[in-house]
């Protein structure tokens, strides 16, 4: 049942993999389908609701093979990271896929050193694990540098049914490096003829031109933020749009020494983005516990932002756009044109990487900046998160 539910996500006929997932879990009704339906259920892209159906297994089934790392997996995918790490801390025992679900949730933290040591635990292990390799990256680029970073990915394609994907990243940070001809010989030999490939190679071949020289290169999102929320000099606003469970308005509330406003539906996304359903990412309206200088906005964009902008005169100071697409960067662009002045910072979190990244946030900025006539330069880039923190000149 398993292998023909993962068929049909592959197909985009998720509602009727669940479909097949429910009446089998229905009519078995033994823990191996119910967790069979919640694999299933995040195949779907629904991590909350397979969480639920991890929980209830793993409170009456605590010994069922495979539950701990499922809800785990759930449990991150839903941005829940902390209680993922808490998991893999109290369990006697963690095996490899434990560990990984671990180590991406502390690096989703961005909690670099702590991360990578649950990566080589794991890999300890289990030393083929592709995805471990790739998934510590980002922390290795942190704590190491460019050539500590290269040779995590550089282990990860030697692998056994390594990802092709795994080979743009390489190409960036050869290229982000300075290492131009070794960038040219991966694109050449893996990415040339692989389109699906090379989302990453071409948005960010796209940006650079508006790189700065000394553009800074981040293999997490906690640090990248924190170093635009110093660039960002002008004196202003500090907004998130698009909160989810808190993870990066926590990382500005702790370093703006200012109040923070966040702007959020709770409700998911409200279209379809590429193959991700309207209302993926929805916390069920439920608001996250933030900080004392946090200030939750729960609405959709259009009818939050521009009372709460009335109510606070002055310049931006710096905008964490995380709301993924077009319309909703858009909407956002559009509220906050009359307050970007020179020194203000925007972060773009899905600016590059993805397959349909010229269609959402690069469409959006580049078409404000065209209307406007607004320079700007990019200072800082994400090549495993997909972010770009940009800053006006006028």
């Amino acid at each position: 049942m398993l292998k023909r539910a993962r068929e049909l996500v592959r197909r985009g006929q998720s509602e009727a993999a669940l479909t097949l997932a429910r009446a089998h879990a229905q009519t078995a009704g033994d823990p191996a389908s119910r967790l069979a339906l919640g694999r299933v259920l995040l195949l779907a892209n629904q991590p909350a609701a397979a969480a639920r159906v991890f929980e209830t297994l793993a409170a009456e089934t605590p010994d069922l093979p495979g539950v701990a790392d499922a809800l785990a997996a759930a449990w991150r995918r839903d941005a829940r990271y902390a209680e993922a790490v808490a998991l893999a801390a109290a369990a006697a025992d963690p095996g490899p896929q434990l560990l990984y679900e671990a180590a991406m949730s502390l690096a989703a933290l961005g909690e670099a050193e702590p991360a990578l040591a649950a990566f080589d635990r794991g890999l300890g292990m289990e030393p083929t694990l592709a995805a471990a390799w790739f998934g510590a990256a980002g922390p290795a680029l942190e704590v190491g540098g460019f050539a500590a970073a290269i040779d995590r990915l550089q282990r990860a394609l030697a692998c056994p049914g390594a990802a092709g994907r795994y080979w743009a990243p390489l190409w960036a940070l050869k290229r982000l490096s300075g290492d131009a001809a070794g960038a040219e010989t991966v694109f050449a030999a893996h990415l040339a003829g692989h389109p699906r490939r090379r989302p990453l190679a071409d948005s960010l071949a796209a940006l650079l031109p508006a790189a700065i020289p000394a553009a800074r290169v981040f293999g997490l999102s906690a640090p990248l933020l924190r170093h635009a929320l110093t660039a960002a000099a002008v004196p202003g606003l500090v907004i998130e749009f698009g909160v989810r469970r808190g993870t990066s308005i926590a990382v500005l509330a702790a370093a703006a020494v200012q109040e923070v406003h966040g702007f959020d539906s709770f409700e998911g996304l409200p279209e379809a983005w590429g193959s991700a359903p309207q209302g993926v990412l929805t916390t069920g309206r439920c608001l996250p516990a933030v900080a004392g200088n946090v200030r939750l906005h729960a609405g959709w964009f259009a009818d939050t932002v521009a009372p709460v902008l009335a109510a606070h005169p002055g310049p931006l100071r710096l905008a964490n756009i995380d709301s993924d697409l077009y319309s909703s960067a858009k909407t956002v662009l559009d509220a906050l044109g009359p307050r970007l002045v020179p020194g203000s910072v925007l972060v773009f979190d899905e600016m590059i990487g993805n397959r349909h990244w010229r269609d959402h946030e690069w469409k959006a900025w580049h078409e404000h900046a065209a209307a406007t006539g607004r320079r700007w330069e990019a200072f800082a880039v994400g090549p495993f998160t997909k972010q770009v923190a940009i800053r006006v000149v006028e």
